[in-house]
């Protein structure tokens, strides 16, 4: 977006937060809303869990955002809820989200969360994550650290992991601790309800998830759990699919269908550009359609072949590869390369998986011997990974 219009969307929006301050937002009914300050956009709150908090059902994925003007138009129009993350971008994007909350008292407009990757790691090495993503956020605590990307229902038990955690909020590092899921979905949020002791999940969510996902998702609400979602929308820059309704686009299409889900919280669309900030603003307050689903069903039905499911939940090729090789991660690394267009965050999530699924391991494999329940050309998939990552 150029300059000038970036310079008209903060004029129009003005500088009056919407959102009212977190601890006095706790009363009313399960969904809230109100007008951003040009009086435009319905900006909706909904109860966060258990936690007594009301947040934007709209929050802001800062993962791969670079722009600090964005962060701050984002809070300006009434966004409250910030995901972030240790890793992304090595640490410079908890720094950039943290120098927009150390200007005009933003962190105490914010509901902020962050993650640690867990992975190969000691507990004093975690601990020693989560207190350098305090140092670059330039806060004291974070209202929510996730355990990032557990691959097993098992891992949400273990006393080790849990300890850490347990201690991290106890001496005040956060308020609540969470696990970010983005495989083996339904398994791993029952097991976060059945440990009693986690209180967020965060999951791959969307029009493709399965049944199973949004039972899941249903069970741990009832829990008490708070539920954030996120892989929301397939933003491409390609035409997408047939929209019967002219009015809203195939991302708000998209966006439209989570949040028609009374157990959702909030969702975190990642937004790198003024026109996805504006676009998903205006879903807020709207009504899922005949029109929206006649078009999410054509899309879904014009590529059931293109791409893989698993960041919705799908675990068809889960542990069918004999050499170990978790098919759906490497389509999710894939996916940030082809469909976020981001290079760098392809390469960042490669290299936290473990050393024997990637896709090295198969390099002697000329066709892929795992089959995709959905008929996606997994060899395909194994052919663009080896050029892209080995």
């Amino acid at each position: 977006m150029s300059s000038s219009n970036r310079r008209n969307f903060l004029k129009n929006l003005g500088s009056a937060p919407v959102a009212a301050g977190l601890a006095s937002a706790c009363q009313g009914s399960r969904r809230t809303l109100k007008k951003d300050p040009t009086g435009k956009y319905d900006v909706a709150y909904r109860k966060l869990g258990s936690t007594g908090y009301k947040v934007s059902e709209l929050g802001f994925g800062a993962m791969n955002t670079r722009d600090e003007e964005l962060v701050q138009a984002a809070i300006d129009s009434g966004i409250n809820y910030i995901d972030t993350a240790h890793g992304y971008m090595k640490g410079e994007n908890e720094r950039i989200v943290g120098n927009v909350l150390k200007r005009n008292n933003n962190r105490d407009k914010v509901f902020l969360a962050t993650k640690v990757y867990f992975k190969n790691k000691t507990s004093d090495e975690l601990r020693g994550m989560m207190e350098l993503s305090l140092k670059r956020l330039q806060v004291d605590h974070v209202d929510t650290m996730f355990m990032h990307m557990p691959d097993e229902s098992e891992t949400v038990f273990d006393e080790k992991w849990i300890k850490t955690f347990d201690k991290a909020r106890k001496d005040g590092l956060c308020r609540y601790v969470g696990v970010s899921i983005h495989t083996n979905h339904a398994d791993l949020i029952n097991a976060c309800v059945d440990s009693n002791f986690w209180e967020f999940v965060l999951v791959g969510y969307n029009y493709h998830s399965p049944t199973d996902v949004t039972a899941a998702i249903e069970r741990a609400r009832k829990a008490g759990l708070a539920i954030v979602a996120m892989k929301t929308q397939k933003r491409c820059k390609e035409k997408g699919y047939p929209n019967h309704n002219a009015e809203v686009t195939d991302n708000q299409a998209a966006l439209k269908w989570v949040l028609q889900n009374p157990n959702i919280d909030t969702t975190i669309p990642g937004m790198t550009a003024f026109e996805q900030l504006t676009e998903d603003l205006a879903v807020m307050g709207m009504k899922m359609t005949i029109a929206d689903r006649l078009s999410l069903n054509s899309y879904s039905q014009n590529n059931s072949v293109s791409s893989c499911r698993g960041v919705s939940g799908c675990t068809g090729c889960l542990k069918k590869c004999p050499k170990g090789v978790e098919i759906c991660e490497i389509n999710r690394c894939l996916g940030y390369a082809y469909g976020y267009d981001d290079i760098e965050l392809a390469h960042e999530n490669y290299a936290m998986l473990p050393t024997e699924r990637r896709i090295d391991v198969c390099d002697d494999c000329e066709k892929c011997k795992v089959k995709c329940v959905n008929g996606l050309d997994l060899t395909r998939s194994v052919r663009l990974a080896r050029e892209l990552f080995v």
